[in-house]
């Protein structure tokens, strides 16, 4: 008997729908927080309480989906790709991880707005594996203007906040005047609106392949302006790391344009765009220079680290943060300490004392991955992190299509931006499912060669 069209297993698994499950998580979080706000005035409930339950849910339901695409692969002849081989590679590490922990179901300290709990792991590797599976440009281009739409909404509190005026309160941490949007700590905002920076970026550099409205076109430069200012006031040294890549990784990108492409034509507004754009940035960073103290605070601040003769003291403390966690490695290389179980580097060894500096996180993500993780799994997420680079860079170069490439380089600008600024920031639920899924969208979807399909 033929069954009826629509109630397939298969029907669950289709582009289509982990293209909407993504985008609705995307909209979802900071919306969600938007109300979650207006309840932390007048209930008990504090900022930020169900965006990590949201993640969960999500966690569980994607993972949920990829067993149904998994089970229903063969009968739909669907290759196995690297993005596949990937995914099941991260998650296996994650539970070993997680099982092995030196502190079991403990993660960063217990803090519920601060871990990254199993599910939430789930959730990022299922955001990847679902932007593998979204190939539809025009999927991938409503993506990029959802990215813009989150982006609008965390920086019209962020530019709020630097005026001191805020919606709820800061449960995290924030400094005087500095901009945390929606994500609760300013050092999360700056890695955030960085890589917004570089989506608003990219589509004006490339809005004649990727944007048709005239309107949206003419006000994007005032959209990364606007991005640009919020940045600075998060007051984040590791944002300027972030955006001083994006404007490497398009100088690259023009020179590779002009030797690669034929149509002058597109490569004068391309340069003439990321020219326009280099002003609006000058321009906004001078106001910032004179009517504010980003700057100099910053600047005053990264001196007096590196003038005072103790490098461990670097970067907020970072050098020592990191040399502890470092320290753990040999004794711990193969499992780690356990999943968002940083803290543990600071305690194992009985040296504990009221006077250290201590964090539940390495400030730096790959240091986190490979102390937290172990050293197998540190290898396979830079195997990851390479060979999505790479192949993306080498789609860009093959691509026949200039609307595909031209998306395909918008988010190997954000992923270059947040995987510069990862090297000082941590990983958190309300930044890193962007990175996760930009890492899935522009990954390749070769499939894994095996011995038989080789075979003549």
């Amino acid at each position: 008997m033929k069954a009826r069209p629509g109630i397939s297993l298969n029907s669950f698994v289709s582009e289509e729908v982990f293209y909407k499950a993504v985008m609705t998580l995307v909209i979802s979080m900071p919306v969600v927080e938007f109300f979650t706000e207006i309840l932390s005035r007048y209930t008990d409930i504090f900022p930020c309480f169900f965006q990590p339950l949201i993640l969960s849910l999500f966690g569980v339901l994607g993972t949920m989906l990829v067993v149904i695409y998994r089970f229903t692969a063969k009968a739909q002849k669907r290759v196995f790709r690297y993005a596949d081989l990937f995914y099941f590679t991260l998650l296996f590490f994650m539970i070993i991880s997680a099982v092995f922990s030196q502190n079991p179901g403990l993660y960063s300290s217990g803090d519920f707005n601060r871990c990254e709990n199993p599910l939430h792991f789930l959730a990022y590797f299922w955001l990847f594996f679902s932007g593998s599976l979204i190939d539809r440009w025009e999927y991938r281009k409503n993506i990029l203007l959802s990215f813009l739409a989150v982006s609008l909404l965390e920086g019209v509190f962020a530019f709020l906040q630097t005026f001191n005026i805020e919606l709820s309160y800061s449960y995290l941490y924030r400094a005087d005047r500095a901009a945390y949007g929606l994500t609760q700590n300013s050092n999360y905002y700056g890695c955030l609106a960085a890589i917004f920076v570089a989506c608003v970026s990219g589509l004006y550099i490339f809005a004649d392949s990727v944007i048709s409205s005239k309107v949206l076109r003419s006000i994007l430069p005032a959209i990364a302006a606007f991005l640009f200012y919020t940045m600075l006031g998060s007051r984040a040294r590791l944002a300027w790391v972030g955006f001083a890549s994006l404007m490497v990784f398009y100088v690259i990108s023009l020179i590779i344009m002009c030797r690669r492409s034929d149509d002058k034509t597109v490569i004068r507004s391309a340069v003439r765009r990321s020219l326009i754009l280099l002003g609006v940035f000058a321009v906004i960073f001078l106001i910032a220079f004179f009517f504010t103290d980003y700057i100099r605070e910053v600047t005053v601040r990264s001196y007096w680290e590196v003038a005072n003769g103790k490098p461990e003291m670097v970067g907020s403390r970072r050098v020592y943060i990191w040399k502890t966690g470092l320290g753990a490695v040999p004794e711990y290389w193969l499992t780690g300490v356990g999943l968002d179980n940083f803290k543990y580097v600071f305690e194992y060894k009985g040296i504990f004392h009221e006077e250290m500096f201590i964090k539940d996180k390495a400030h730096n993500e790959y240091i986190q991955f490979l102390v937290t993780q172990g050293i197998p799994a540190f290898v396979n997420y830079l195997a990851l992190l390479i060979y999505t680079a790479v192949g993306a860079v080498r789609n860009i170069l093959k691509e026949a299509s200039a609307e595909k490439r031209a998306v395909t380089w918008i988010l190997l600008g954000m992923f270059v931006t947040y995987a510069t600024a990862a090297f000082f920031n941590n990983s958190i639920v309300y930044v890193a499912l962007y990175f996760w899924l930009v890492i899935g969208l522009i990954i390749p979807r070769d499939p894994v060669r095996t011995k038989k399909a080789g075979a003549r």
